[in-house]
């Protein structure tokens, strides 16, 4: 029993790997700032195996995707996008063996698979490619993938994924442009429903868009069903006299990162687990107490135990909203239509108790296991015995590292404005703002060719 302790304690050892999110953060944080959209893809590029490595393929792609997509260069960005979907799909089955890797050490030795918000983030991007790129029929395709995934995240697990408004918006847009009209006033009521389950704002124009297209198909009780206290469609109208529109979509602020947060107490096998943390939020110190996992063949053992958890780090941004001058027409406000803050804390908190169990079970097994070890090479010597103690709590400790990893480059915030154009050439004008509306950077489009029946995409990266 000593020697397959001891065999089972050097597994584990042989198994820690080094968590390279924080590393992989600095560096290219750097390149973005030195160098821009075009710096950091050339660091990535260049240093792909040491930021990134096998184990984090989907993120290298999903990582390098959004930059493109941010440096308006979309087939690019179709092409790595659509590796990283390949790769999600390919470990969206269970790989037994990572699976027993990652019970013995740590979450950082199994493949990424990317957390919901970053695959339905990879699909709103995706889509959005396509139509920059005036590509109708790789639109549809992403919108079907998109509409199965979301369906795969509610079947696994229906109180914590369900659909997403700003998705099932990009794909009522589409249907509208392939003269689907009764599929998109269904995504128009989908989105509207999603929204509102989340108990997030709706967007003005949404609203907008989803009372005409109810109204137009027939679907009055659909609308009435969404309980919409205004369905006035001036929007709609507009468009509809018009007969083109811009649509521009902005990226405001960056999105939160992932960091530690290190808990202690006591596991005691198959009754009670009692840990302390401090909230990275607030720097309050917290406690609480689950029903402890029970470990086989380890009786009513008990063990003092300390790990580390993500949490969401947030991350300094300047730009907050963003304001458009359509010719020398008066100012349009951009409305905010997804909030990939809400989202990341929104998953941390669905993951929460699942993800202390494991983890707490995962270091209760490894310390039972270490003080086997400790016992099958005691010697007579007390000095060597306390080094020994001393060396395999260390190294059993040093096993425990949080998995921080997460897309780089994704905004804080999206906006969405649908603007109502007549067919010919406009200039466009559009400031980014900071929280208290001044301007900290402006983007201009001059003589821009719209054609009827057109819906033209530009897309503003301010993600600094």
């Amino acid at each position: 029993m000593n020697k397959i302790a001891l065999l089972v304690f050097i597994s584990f050892l042989l198994f820690g790997c080094a968590n390279k999110s924080n590393v992989r953060y600095d560096a290219l944080s750097q390149s973005l700032e030195r160098g821009g959209f075009s710096g950091a893809i050339q660091t990535i590029e260049k240093e792909k195996e040491d930021l990134y490595g096998e184990k984090s393929a989907f993120l290298y792609h999903f990582d390098l995707g959004v930059l493109f997509h941010y440096n308006r260069d979309f087939k690019k960005s179709i092409d790595h996008l659509t590796k990283a979907e390949q790769i999600y799909e390919d470990l969206y089955a269970k790989s037994v063996t990572n699976e027993a890797a990652a019970l013995l050490t740590n979450d950082n030795t199994r493949p990424y698979r990317a957390r919901p918000f970053e695959l339905l983030f990879l699909y709103q991007v995706q889509i959005l490619n396509y139509l920059a790129i005036n590509d109708l029929d790789g639109a549809n395709v992403e919108v079907k993938r998109a509409q199965m995934a979301m369906e795969a995240l509610y079947q696994k697990d229906s109180e914590k994924v369900n659909d997403n408004g700003f998705l099932q918006y990009l794909t009522a847009l589409v249907y509208e442009m392939n003269g689907e009209n009764d599929n998109a006033a269904i995504s128009y009521y989908k989105a509207v429903k999603a929204y509102q389950e989340y108990r997030q704002k709706l967007p003005t124009e949404l609203v907008d868009f989803t009372s005409s297209s109810l109204q137009k198909n027939g679907r009055e009780d659909d609308l009435r069903q969404l309980n919409i206290p205004n369905t006035e469609t001036p929007l709609s109208q507009s468009l509809e006299e018009k007969g083109a529109e811009i649509v521009v979509v902005g990226y405001a602020g960056h999105s939160p990162i992932l960091g530690e947060m290190r808990m202690s107490g006591t596991f005691v096998n198959g009754e009670g687990l009692n840990l302390t943390y401090t909230d990275g939020q607030t720097g309050e110190v917290k406690s609480f107490t689950m029903l402890a996992p029970i470990i086989a063949q380890s009786g009513t053992a008990t063990a003092h135990i300390a790990f580390s958890l993500p949490e969401k780090k947030v991350l300094p941004f300047n730009v907050y909203d963003f304001s458009i001058y359509l010719n020398n027409e008066p100012e349009i406000y951009s409305e905010s239509v997804t909030d990939l803050n809400d989202e990341i804390t929104r998953n941390l908190k669905d993951d929460w108790s699942g993800t202390v169990a494991k983890t707490a079970a995962r270091v209760a097994l490894r310390t039972f296991a270490a003080q086997k070890t400790k016992k099958a090479v005691e010697t007579s010597n007390p000095l060597l015995n306390l080094a020994t103690s001393i060396g395999t709590d260390v190294a059993s400790s040093q096993l425990e590292k949080a998995d921080l990893r997460v897309g780089l480059f994704m905004p804080n915030r999206i906006h969405m404005t649908r603007i109502p154009v007549a067919p010919g050439v406009h200039d466009l004008d559009i400031a980014a703002l900071d929280s208290r509306g001044a301007t900290v950077s402006r983007f201009t489009f001059k003589q821009v060719s719209v054609q009827k029946g057109q819906k033209l995409f530009l897309f503003i990266p301010a993600i600094k």
